[in-house]
């Protein structure tokens, strides 16, 4: 038999194996598309040549053989649909989350101010995950009540999260660092206060408490309206404040 006739009976017998067989065949097409160039002991180069020419136009036509080019288009192409349909889906979550906040904000005195904070908490927990923070929700260890923690950028975040119509004393901000500073040196604070900060009681906690660690960064009631409304993303907001904390010593930076 010649070798035409071998291959051909080699591959109708693989043809009748299944997937199995189908799978070998592809593999067997794959390996001769990497040839370059006819075996050198081929009697007729120039055919030799064409049929390989010829195999790899059949062989990307039946979607054997991927294209290079046309596989690295295509993957940006599905990229960018992942892409554009995750901000999609965010956009979604966010209004959703917005929605929920602005009724918050609404019900006002109609609620107490433990279960306004208790849905804040909720809610806070839900917009780290839609931003792909891993944030776990408030806790209780010993005798210390956390609202939540979360990781970023190497460290990790304890949470204090205030929604009170009076701003936080001195008392408040200390008993908070308090917490921190019982942690890991890894361990930093964000203090979310959404009736703001008293300039004096802020400036007098910074100064005095850069002899141990200078490691809260806080939140006021229109940094938290702002991420909820989507004007700015979670991490770019954390990283604008972290950075600013990091490099000019500030504690409170406005979005």
């Amino acid at each position: 038999m010649s070798k035409a006739k071998i291959a051909r009976a080699l591959f109708d017998d693989l043809g009748g194996q299944g997937s199995v067989g189908h799978a070998v065949q592809r593999k067997i097409i794959e390996e001769l598309c990497q040839m370059k160039r006819p075996h050198a002991d081929a009697p007729d180069q120039r055919a030799g040549a064409e049929a390989l020419t010829e195999l790899k136009r059949e062989a990307v036509a039946e979607q054997i053989l991927v294209n290079p080019e046309q596989a690295a288009t295509e993957a940006r192409k599905a990229a960018e649909k992942r892409r554009v349909q995750a901000i999609a889906e965010r956009r979604l979550i966010l209004g959703e989350l917005c929605a929920e906040f602005i009724a918050l904000v609404q019900q006002g005195n109609g609620q107490s101010t433990q279960g306004r904070g208790y849905d804040f908490e909720k809610l806070l927990a839900r917009l780290f995950q839609v931003h792909d923070l891993d944030y776990r929700p408030s806790y209780r260890i010993d005798r210390e009540q956390i609202d939540g923690s979360f990781h970023f950028r190497g460290f990790t975040y304890l949470v204090e999260a205030r929604w009170r119509s009076a701003q936080p004393d001195l008392g408040d901000l200390l008993d908070f660092k308090g917490k921190v500073d019982g942690k890991l040196d890894s361990t930093r604070g964000v203090f979310i206060s959404m009736a703001g900060f008293d300039p004096g009681v802020l400036d007098y906690f910074v100064r005095n408490s850069r002899g141990s660690r200078n490691n809260i960064i806080m939140f006021t009631g229109r940094d938290v309206s702002q991420l909820f409304e989507g004007n700015i993303g979670l991490v770019d907001a954390l990283t604008k404040k972290v950075d600013a904390a990091e490099q000019e010593g500030l504690a409170l930076c406005e979005l």
